[in-house]
């Protein structure tokens, strides 16, 4: 307990061990196909996570009246107190989960909200790199570890409350079934690290009850931190998961955000490594963006594959406008389009509204009108939208065309007409005025 704390915050000392780094970056180095500046953004992120969350724990013994300090180390984080042993049941088990709760209603939430409305509005993959990485970084972090640490499994958060409920006895022997189950989980989903590190702590808790039964004492999990208190015979503490726990491989949703943001970066070789390590977890429309990216001539195909199991199409734009750069958009909406069996034609309209949305409105009215001549079940809502992509893309007369089409397949809603901002050159058109007569 001599160790000097290297600052503090909020009055409790906090120590960093450089192994804490070490560790940080070993697993950090997952991430090095994208780029060693991206290996720093995850010790970053690893870093202010787990300080949070064990400032969450320091912050509710502080409530409580009770000193403690942190220490952050190869396996995440810890908080120690020399006096917790004497808070009731019920406070100990607000301080243990304190520091997860903390973890994911300071950090988890808004990023998880910031990537949502970044999302929502199309800019998620406009985000300056080292921002997309360490808010990506952040929101993983936050939610994950948070879980893990609730696990039944001494000394993580969880394996105190079920020690402060069922006794340290049966805590132990809870925490090698708990334990050993969730590694056998993670051996068969591939995480094989986190499989060893939760194998590490069943092995751990069996010395404990092994030092019991040979009438010993056995505190496996101390850890050395700065003199917060009067020194009492037991220390109380409570770690958190940290960059040693990180499921290998990394979340998939996860990896890939990354994949998209490398091909909207035009990083084409990170994406396409970051595509080969999902294996068969890879989006479709990821594996097609990259295929087309390359030049595949299987590309098109791939595509309509996408577009046939998920007919909303992409997650974002960076497959439609990589479509559209290619010049293949109309191409691969006539492959939709022509199927026997109709199952295309949802696609096409999704494809059509994407390309609006991503500014390429020529083919987007290119792609609007295959789809009227394929008989929608709205022709009228298809023509105005074909209307709305040839007015964007300064084609007066094609829009004053098809807003005519609309109208005559029973499109009226003048009033709408009159407030659309796509519609704006149309309005201006000296036509206009008969037209609009035929949308009352």
């Amino acid at each position: 307990m001599s160790s000097r704390p290297h600052f503090s915050i909020a009055g409790i000392p906090v120590r960093v061990e450089p192994v804490f780094f070490v560790i940080s970056t070993l697993w950090g180095l997952t991430y090095l196909q994208i780029g060693l500046d991206v290996v720093g953004v995850w010790v970053l992120a690893s870093f202010v996570s787990i300080l949070v969350h064990e400032l969450g724990h320091g912050v509710a013994l502080k409530v409580l009246g009770e000193p403690s300090a942190i220490v952050l180390h190869g396996f995440g984080g810890v908080t120690v107190s020399n006096r917790r042993e004497g808070l009731s049941k019920a406070r100990s088990v607000f301080v243990s989960v304190a520091g997860s709760l903390t973890a994911m209603v300071v950090l988890w939430l808004p990023a998880r909200t910031y990537i949502g409305m970044a999302s929502a509005s199309g800019s998620l993959y406009d985000l300056p790199k080292m921002l997309f990485y360490g808010v990506q970084f952040i929101a993983f972090q936050n939610l994950w570890w948070s879980v893990l640490n609730l696990l039944p499994i001494r000394p993580l958060d969880g394996g105190n409350v079920t020690a402060e409920l069922f006794g340290i006895h049966r805590a132990r022997h809870i925490s090698i079934g708990a334990a050993v189950l969730v590694a056998v989980g993670a051996l068969l989903t591939g995480s094989s690290y986190a499989a060893f590190f939760l194998l590490f702590l069943a092995y751990n808790n069996w010395q404990e009850i092994r030092a019991e039964r040979d009438g010993g004492r056995a505190d496996v999990f101390a850890v050395e931190a700065p003199a917060v208190a009067p020194k009492r015979a037991n220390l109380r503490s409570v770690p958190a998961i940290g960059p040693g726990a990180v499921p290998s491989p990394p979340d998939p949703a996860l990896v890939q955000q990354m994949a998209w943001k490398a091909l909207r970066d035009g990083d084409t070789a990170v994406g396409r490594r970051l595509v080969v390590s999902l294996g068969p977890a890879a989006d479709a429309y990821l594996r097609a963006t990259v295929s087309l990216i390359e030049g595949d001539s299987q590309a098109l195909a791939l595509f309509e594959t996408a577009y046939l199991a998920a007919p909303g199409g992409p997650p974002n734009l960076v497959a439609t406008e990589t479509l559209a750069r290619a010049g293949v958009a109309g191409a691969l909406a006539h492959r939709l389009l022509d199927r026997p069996d109709g199952r295309g034609r949802d696609g096409a309209i999704s494809l059509q509204t994407h390309l609006h949305y991503a500014g390429h409105f020529a083919q987007a009215a290119e792609v609007g009108e295959a789809v009227y001549a394929a008989d929608p079940a709205s022709p009228a809502q298809t023509a105005f939208e074909v209307a709305c992509s040839w007015s964007q893309a300064g084609a007066v007369s094609e829009a004053v065309e098809w807003l005519g089409r609309a109208a005559d397949a029973g499109f009226r809603a003048a009033s709408v007409v009159d407030g659309e901002p796509d519609l704006a050159l149309v309005r201006q058109d000296p036509r206009w005025p008969s037209l609009r007569v035929r949308l009352i």
